[in-house]
């Protein structure tokens, strides 16, 4: 078996048929969008990659993408290569990568964690972080809409939008710290549509908005509150409901009968809104953190 930190361009179409495989035996997608979009992208500053072959077939994948003040990592192992040592030996190199990048935190997020998960982090020095619960629920939900929600217009409300992201997740490891590139990146995805991402205007501003989007890969597909956000500014008047609401009958109004969406157990008052909107929670994904000293020169 030979582990090797990626330096050049990444053998992109092999990854993504280990993606694929992986994907299709797990039922979601191995590495988040802000982890795939920097793969595919080439890699921005902080960028690691780890591949793992044996016999010249790639068996495993790492990845560390730089966020807003944290690194996320993912380890991908092939569906007949799953070993806690194989876990262990690309989670290394990944973590040696981010220190000879600088160092600073890393969160390892893994989707249902198993027992192999728990002994490759121990043995790298991770420890648990944040937990992020998947809840889904039936559609349609039935609930009037209190408030009027429009299309996203693409290249007026950009600037806008990524000014009421980075107010709302100011603190936000993954979803913090946008810039309008980071938008039209996500905007360039195939699953991208304008009338799946509900705006709310208030006082002649954009008070906050729902973006959905259909995971067509699925059976049934389905549709996920894939960001939500209400300005600071208008807190405290409903909006974070009422958006969810608007959000769960777009993605309705496309024939998809499961809603699901993600949410921080710690968000007590976010996981309460959900439960009284008839969610329920599907499945749990954690975080494992360490923070890295940089390499020594």
């Amino acid at each position: 078996m030979r582990i090797e930190r990626q330096t050049g361009a990444i053998a992109l179409a092999a990854v993504d048929d280990l993606l694929q495989a992986v994907a299709l035996q797990q039922d979601h997608q191995p590495l988040p969008d802000h982890l795939w979009l920097d793969l595919r992208d080439g890699g921005g500053p902080g960028f690691v990659a780890v591949t793992a072959h044996d016999d010249g077939a790639l068996i495993g994948y790492a990845q560390g993408s730089r966020g807003n003040g944290s690194t996320a990592a993912a380890v991908v192992l092939a569906p007949n290569a799953e070993s806690p040592e194989l876990a262990e030996a690309l989670l290394a190199e990944l973590l040696a990568g981010v220190a000879d990048n600088g160092g600073g935190t890393v969160d390892w997020w893994v989707a249902e964690p198993s027992q192999l998960h728990e002994t490759a982090a121990a043995e790298a020095g991770l420890h648990r972080g944040r937990d992020l619960l998947q809840m889904a629920r039936a559609l349609p939900v039935g609930t009037p809409i209190a408030i009027e929600t429009r299309s996203f217009r693409p290249g007026i409300d950009d600037d806008d939008l990524v000014d009421v992201n980075n107010r709302a997740f100011a603190d936000h490891h993954e979803q913090g710290g946008w810039t309008v590139a980071t938008l039209r990146r996500r905007m360039a995805e195939p699953w991208f549509d304008p009338d799946g991402l509900r705006i709310h205007d208030r006082d002649g501003r954009l008070a906050g908005f729902c973006w959905t989007k259909l995971h067509a890969e699925r059976r049934p597909v389905e549709g996920e509150i894939y960001v939500i956000a209400v300005d600071p500014d208008f807190h405290g008047r409903g909006l974070g409901r009422q958006l969810t609401l608007a959000g769960l009958d777009s993605i309705a109004r496309r024939d998809v009968v499961v809603g699901m969406l993600y949410v921080d157990p710690a968000n007590t008052a976010a996981v309460h809104l959900y439960r009284s909107l008839g969610f329920a929670v599907r499945r749990r994904d954690r975080a494992y953190t360490v923070e890295l000293a940089p390499t020594a020169s």
